[in-house]
């Protein structure tokens, strides 16, 4: 999986590299503030939706024992 990931980074910045070159720069410049504003958000969502099943699946030997009385 991480060589996947590194894979489309490096092709990423491949393209990003290209688009800066391009004429239209400032248009290509905003989508890709965006794309990695994006980026941003989905790792924080990615983060605390972890946290939250880490915190969540420690408590199921609890439930389940509690559960079989």
């Amino acid at each position: 999986m991480s060589r996947i990931l590194e894979v489309v980074f490096v092709l990423g910045c491949s393209l990003v590299g290209l688009g800066m070159n391009c004429k239209e720069g400032s248009l290509f410049q905003n989508s890709v503030k965006t794309s990695i504003q994006f980026v941003d958000l989905a790792h924080s969502n990615v983060a605390r939706n972890a946290a939250h099943f880490t915190e969540n699946i420690a408590k199921v030997p609890v439930l389940v024992l509690s559960n079989l009385r």
